[in-house]
């Protein structure tokens, strides 16, 4: 399909001082044949320049928005973020004309301000990456001086004026970033995050697009889309982050992996090393690399309480035989314990062996003295709150420090 109509520009007067240009006006000035669309772009440059014309921007937003509103609402993926698309179905999105009307616009107000920087003193690449991120020239522009006649207020405001255009230009291709965040949900960062990573990738995509190859610009769109979205889920699903390139291999293992499950056999590093083409100890190393976070605060076993860190050996602390102190442990314990009733003596040296005897379960305990295991429960933890008062904790903390 052929871009443009190649029509001459034919005559037409010259812009007026201040005018402020409607889009239907730009797209007819820019409708010039494909290799002269660079040289006619460059005139209506010089042209906005000298007579301060703007766009008509207020314009093609409410534009949009009544295509907007005159549309049937949009069909979008459901990605769980309802507010979202919610918002997103009150957005027109861009059939073919309109991508390659907004890459036209785009292009001729990029050339403005990339001449308007370079004018200001700007190199060229540097000129190139302002214009990118045009909220940032305000800010870069102090000290600077416009040379040849250029207005400064004029520029600072056509500067915003691209500003405002990438965002409608990024506003009518919004819908394909859902269809990627579709794809790849669940697999560790939340939809929204996705979201975000997609709808900042569609910049990169307006500056990479070149409308002359007549390709959709959601076509090429779709490829960042989907590049931004991959790199998150690379970056952020592990709690350890592995280079990308590691789990892109880890990937195509898992896929062969599939492959060997489908046909009932687990394939060996070799022989997927040479399903991939690449050497055997790569495969391995790669799958060394497919470990998973666990939480030291996760419960393991199945008394309540007992959690992953609490089981990890700490090398720092001595052991306790050589923390104590030298000194007669049991005749410490005696003390402390001589003026506790008999019963609660017996159910503390049964319970924690202090006897000489292996330690004892509350229903041992409770069989032995003919009562039941929680009242065993309660005479324990009232000897224990007995011992922890200041007279008792005195005459064992040597042991205890």
């Amino acid at each position: 399909m052929v871009l443009a109509k190649l029509f001459s520009r034919g005559s037409r007067q010259k812009l007026q001082t201040r005018a402020c240009v409607g889009f239907p006006a730009l797209d007819a000035m820019l409708d010039v044949p494909t290799d002269r669309f660079r040289a006619a772009v460059a005139a209506l440059v010089a042209e906005f320049a000298s007579a301060h014309a703007t766009l008509d921007i207020a314009g093609l937003t409410a534009e949009r928005q009544r295509a907007a509103n005159s549309a049937p609402m949009a069909d979008v993926h459901d990605v769980r973020v309802a507010s979202y698309q919610a918002d997103l179905r009150r957005i027109a999105p861009m059939d073919r004309a309109e991508e390659f009307r907004m890459a036209r616009r785009h292009e001729f107000l990029a050339a403005l301000v990339q001449e308007g920087l370079e004018r200001m003193g700007f190199a060229p690449e540097a000129a190139t990456e302002l214009q990118r991120q045009p909220t940032r020239i305000g800010g870069s522009l102090p000290g600077k001086r416009a040379r040849r006649e250029w207005d400064r207020d004029w520029f600072l405001g056509m500067a915003q004026q691209l500003a405002d255009l990438r965002n409608l230009y990024v506003e009518g291709a919004l819908y394909l970033v859902l269809s990627t965040v579709h794809r790849y949900r669940g697999l560790g960062v939340d939809a929204a995050d996705l979201i975000q990573e997609g709808n900042a990738s569609l910049y990169q995509a307006i500056d990479g697009f070149d409308w002359r190859r007549e390709v959709r610009f959601r076509t090429y769109a779709q490829f960042w889309v989907q590049q931004a979205v991959l790199k998150a889920l690379y970056n952020h699903s592990r709690t350890v982050r592995v280079p990308i390139w590691v789990q892109k291999v880890l990937g195509k293992i898992r896929r062969v992996q599939e492959e060997g499950a489908r046909v009932g056999r687990e394939f060996s590093a070799g022989e997927i090393a040479a399903k991939l083409g690449i050497s055997a100890d790569k495969v391995e190393w790669v799958l060394s690399t497919r470990r998973y976070a666990v939480s030291l605060d996760a419960e393991v076993g199945e008394g309540e309480g007992n959690s992953l860190a609490q089981r990890l050996p700490d090398d720092r602390l001595e052991s306790i035989p050589e923390s104590i102190p030298p000194g007669d442990l049991r005749q410490a314990l005696s003390g402390a314990m001589a003026d506790l009733p008999p019963r609660e003596q017996r159910i503390l040296q049964a319970r924690f062996g202090l006897d000489g005897q292996e330690p004892r379960t509350l229903a041992e305990i409770a069989t032995e003295l003919g009562i039941t295991a929680e009242r065993v429960r309660q005479l324990q933890e009232a000897a224990m709150g007995r011992l922890k008062r200041p007279g008792k904790l005195r005459q064992l903390q040597a042991f205890v420090e």
